[in-house]
């Protein structure tokens, strides 16, 4: 009995996480209105180029899911020829107090060329937060590859996550961003979790008598 008891309270906490926990779920139709979403687009190349940045993506491959365009798209045209490609492309605020989950596709097109994205978590403002950005250099050609960022309970409070689309512009390419999801614990889970088990021990101290 103690045993279904316990598998009971556990999946119902699993189950009510899985539904509830997801706080981004992104997946490119239209980039054009991440703006007023609250993502952030910021281009730092030098000098400027003809693409601004992250754009909506132009099918020069299939979409990791959703109709053949549906993906963030940056190119070696963020920076002219000789130039620095620097384009951001930034997620809006989330609360990352009891931990987060971030996962997300990246894939490039060219055989021959270096692009390169890093990724992870950044303060609210935007502004780094002191730890290292994770490195994919180059991004994979050969199809979407997913990748997943984490961090615990009480190391960040509000924040977002950030990609950067950096090199060269002359032996860079083209790259895609899709199927984005951020997740986080519910307390509702905790709190259930917490509840079952002390309804547990409750039932043992009973039985003991």
């Amino acid at each position: 009995m103690m045993k279904k008891a316990f598998a009971a309270a556990v999946l119902a906490a699993m189950t009510m996480s899985a539904q509830a926990g997801v706080l981004i779920n992104e997946g490119f139709d239209n980039v054009a209105s991440l703006a007023s979403n609250g993502w952030l687009f910021v281009s730092n190349s030098t000098p400027g180029g003809v693409t601004p940045g992250w754009f909506q993506g132009a099918a020069i491959f299939n979409a990791q899911s959703g109709n053949i365009a549906s993906y963030a798209q940056a190119n070696y045209n963020n920076a002219p020829a000789g130039g620095q490609i620097d384009s951001w492309l930034i997620t809006p605020t989330f609360d990352a107090s009891l931990g987060a989950t971030v996962s997300f596709y990246l894939r490039a097109a060219g055989e021959g060329y270096v692009d390169q994205v890093n990724f992870g978590f950044v303060n609210a403002d935007g502004s780094l937060t002191g730890t290292a950005l994770t490195t994919v250099s180059p991004v994979p050609v050969n199809g979407w590859t997913q990748y997943t960022a984490w961090v615990g309970a009480n190391v960040l409070g509000s924040t977002r996550f950030a990609f950067e689309y950096t090199g060269a512009a002359d032996s860079s390419n083209a790259v895609g961003l899709d199927s984005l999801t951020v997740d986080v614990p519910e307390p509702a889970s905790l709190a259930l979790i917490a509840g079952g088990l002390l309804g547990l021990g409750a039932m043992r101290r009973r039985a003991r008598r």
